[in-house]
């Protein structure tokens, strides 16, 4: 009788899903906001009422610093990030916004979604940094983009995040 040896399985990893960095209550599918600086200072405030920045004005400011010198966006859709030491644990934060606020993407088309996605300085885990960058290909894809416009409410919003791992 021959005995086969087997290693011990790991357990499977799994992948993070956008929605374990996007809480439903920072998902504001009818942003009111009349310009960007207005809109980004409103996503970093509920940024930091959930503890991820130490301070909101330093990394709003990052992100309005961002966007003076390059064009953020592709397809109506912006993801926004800054480097800084307030950031303590990854997160991010939605906006859909209205037609009032005039915003052109790289690709000169009008911004209609916003994120805002933060990472520590001194990251450990690199789940937030898997799931954003697979947050970036999706928006690349027609299939995504229509779906991502068709969700009207924050609940339908959080369950087309939890997909995204």
């Amino acid at each position: 009788m021959t005995r086969s040896r087997t290693r011990p399985q790991a357990p499977p990893r799994t992948r993070a899903a956008l929605a374990d960095y996007l809480p439903e209550q920072r998902i504001h599918p009818h942003a009111r906001a009349t310009t960007t600086y207005e809109l980004l200072r409103s996503l970093t405030r509920d940024l930091h009422a959930a503890g991820t920045l130490s301070n909101p004005h330093t990394f709003t400011r990052a992100l309005h610093t961002r966007l003076a010198h390059t064009p953020h966006g592709f397809h109506g859709i912006a993801l926004l990030t800054a480097r800084t030491r307030t950031v303590s644990t990854p997160a991010a934060a939605f906006a859909r916004i209205t037609p009032e606020l005039t915003w052109r993407g790289a690709d000169n088309r009008p911004i209609r979604d916003v994120f805002v996605l933060t990472a520590p300085y001194k990251l450990k885990d690199t789940g937030s940094i898997q799931a954003y960058s697979i947050l970036a290909r999706h928006t690349a894809h027609p299939g995504f983009r229509h779906l991502l416009a068709g969700a009207r409410t924050a609940d339908e919003l959080y369950a087309l995040f939890s997909l995204i791992r």
